[in-house]
This record gives C-alpha cells, sequence and structure tokens, in this order.
C-alpha cells in the first residue's frame, strides 16, 4: 500500500506540473496577442462565430462519447469480451475523428492560443479512450492488478487534466473575445469526469471489482435524463450567460437520451416537456417510451414547439418517476435559450 502511495503522489505531482505548463504557455499567449489588436468587420465577426458554433458542435459530440464511455462501463459486466471491446473501439473511433475535426478548424486571428487549448482538451481525452482499453484488458485478465489499476488511474487522471484545460480554453476563449470588444463570447460546458474519487487507486479498484462481479439481485428501479444528449433543431448557435442562442426557425424540435439506471425492465415510462415563454406562453408535450433495459438509453424527440424568436424561453423535461424509484434529482432538467430573430 506504500508502494501504490507513492505511485499515486507521483502521478498527481505529474499532473499538477503539466497543468502549471499549460498555465504558463496560456499567460504567454495572452501576452502575444495584445498587440495587433483592429476594429472588426461584419465579416471578421462573422468569420469568429462560424468558428465558435463549429467548436459548439465538437464539444457536444465530445460530451455524447464520454457518455456512452460510462454508460459502457456500467454495463460492462453484463457484455461478452468480444462486445466490450468492440464499443471501447468504436468510442476510440469517434473520439479520434472528433481530434481530427478539432485540428482542421483554421482559428481566426486573436484566437489561436484558445484553440491550441481546444486540441490539447481533445488529444488528452482521445489518448483516455486509447490508453483505457488496454489496461482494463489487463485487469479484466488479472494480469498485475497493481500495475493495470495504476494504469486505469492514469487514464481518469488525463480525463481529468482535460477538464481542467477546457476550463482554460472557456476563459481564453472569452478574453480574446473581450479584447476584440466581443462581449460576452462563451461556450457550453464539457466535463468528463464527473465522479473524481477515480483519480485514486481505491477507487479505481472498486471500479474494477464492480466490473467483474455479478449484478446485484437486489431489484432497483429509477430512469434519468441525460441532460449533455440535448439537440434542438433549429441547433444551438452561440451561448450567451445562461442562455443558449438557437437559430431561426418556425418551430422548435427537441431530442434527448432517458436512460434506465436501474436492474429490472421499465415500460410505459412517462417523458414531459413543458415549453414556457416571456409572456406567460407554455406548452406541455409528452412522450411514453414502451419498454426500457436495464442501462439501454432511448432518444425522446417531440416536435412542433411553436417558436418565438427574441423572447426567453425555458424547457423542463421530466422523465417518470418510475414506481419504486429512490433517486429522483436526475429525473428532471431545465434549459434556458433564446431563437434568433431575423
Amino acid at each position: 500500500m506504500e508502494r501504490r502511495g507513492r505511485k499515486e503522489s507521483i502521478i498527481t505531482l505529474t499532473i499538477m506540473f503539466i497543468i502549471a505548463i499549460v498555465i504558463v504557455s496560456w499567460l504567454s499567449g495572452l501576452w502575444s496577442c495584445e498587440t495587433g489588436r483592429k476594429e472588426l468587420t461584419d465579416e471578421e465577426r462573422l468569420t469568429i462565430s462560424d468558428y465558435v458554433n463549429s467548436i459548439s458542435v465538437l464539444v457536444q459530440q465530445s460530451n455524447k462519447v464520454s457518455y456512452k464511455f460510462f454508460n459502457t462501463m456500467a454495463k460492462a459486466k453484463e457484455l461478452s469480451r468480444e462486445d466490450l471491446d468492440s464499443k471501447l473501439l468504436e468510442i476510440i473511433e469517434e473520439s479520434k475523428v472528433i481530434l481530427e475535426n478539432s485540428r482542421e478548424l483554421n482559428p481566426p486571428e486573436f484566437f489561436e492560443v484558445a484553440h491550441g487549448y481546444l486540441e490539447l482538451v481533445f488529444d488528452t481525452r482521445n489518448k483516455t479512450y486509447e490508453d483505457f482499453k488496454p489496461a482494463l484488458s489487463n485487469a479484466l485478465r488479472d494480469l498485475d492488478l497493481d500495475i493495470s489499476t495504476t494504469q486505469i488511474t492514469n487514464t481518469f487522471l488525463y480525463m481529468f487534466m482535460s477538464d481542467e484545460i477546457y476550463l482554460y480554453f472557456q476563459d481564453k476563449l472569452k478574453e480574446s473575445g473581450e479584447k476584440l470588444g466581443i462581449k460576452k463570447l462563451t461556450i457550453i460546458d464539457s466535463v468528463t469526469l464527473k465522479n473524481r474519487s477515480l483519480t485514486n487507486t481505491q477507487s479505481v479498484m472498486e471500479f474494477i471489482s464492480e466490473i467483474k462481479t455479478v449484478t446485484e439481485l437486489q431489484q432497483r428501479r429509477g430512469v434519468a435524463v441525460i441532460e449533455g444528449s440535448i439537440e434542438f433543431n433549429p441547433p444551438v448557435q452561440n451561448v450567451h450567460g445562461d442562455y443558449w442562442m438557437l437559430a431561426n426557425g418556425s418551430e422548435i424540435n427537441v431530442a434527448i437520451d432517458i436512460q434506465n439506471q436501474g436492474n429490472v425492465v421499465e415500460n410505459n415510462v412517462i417523458v414531459v416537456m413543458k415549453y414556457m415563454t416571456e409572456g406567460n406562453v407554455s406548452e406541455e408535450k409528452q412522450y411514453t417510451i414502451t419498454s426500457i433495459n436495464p442501462s439501454d438509453q432511448r432518444t425522446v424527440t417531440i416536435p412542433g414547439f411553436t417558436a418565438y424568436p427574441g423572447r426567453k424561453c425555458e424547457l423542463e423535461i421530466t422523465a417518470g418517476p418510475v414506481p419504486g424509484e429512490v433517486r429522483t434529482d436526475n429525473n428532471t432538467v431545465k434549459y434556458k435559450f433564446i431563437m434568433e430573430e431575423d
């Protein structure tokens, strides 16, 4: 245990050292971008807007890959080794495509440093998925548990580091916009490692043990709305404070993933969407999921909400609860948005 503790300390110090280097490079880039500022033309503003929109798409895709990864881990013990390998390979490939697409983006002038952070985020996440697959394989085959546990811990540390770097990216993007006279230039959040305890070996050993054990026989029931899976049509164009900016359109269609987080099949799960706007205008629509297996997700699409361009709007989505559900804090999510005017 003492040797493992030293390894954790070394790993943590290494990660913090890398983060410190990133901060220094960030500050250096910030100073270098101070010179040469100029008034923006309409064309330059449009270029920046297109760039931020492209980033939003990549970040949403990255969030979905993260959800897919942890959902796969949640039901790993129910999968054959072949199926598990196949799903992890899909995740690696999707992550690699996101990284390649980020490298193909051409950042506008004064946004080069911020874009470097974004590439580092996707590169680090891709490394996480690539390194995790062989590490998990070693753990499941009982090949030196001490080494395989350290390998998996390292992958979660990379995931944690990518989240920290993304915070720097958000700040740098906002500051780059402010230096050019663009106020409140923000981007959606992206957190891949929500369970920060997975950065220590003891929690990872429990994580591995859980994957290898038989599913608990005690009945557990519950459904959840997967917050980061939301998709609007017209799509999200930008973010201003707490509000997402949607492209203009005549109506709004919404799609979101619902997951069965219990260990029994759930039938007739009700999903309700409440749409409210300024002026006390409201609509409510619902959808019924006829059947959903444990750990599975279903994409629920509800079309036809009336569009009110320029008004502040709020959408509340609730799944269930199902009979006997104990945890209900993840049954409801809310989103604030404004549709762009013509």
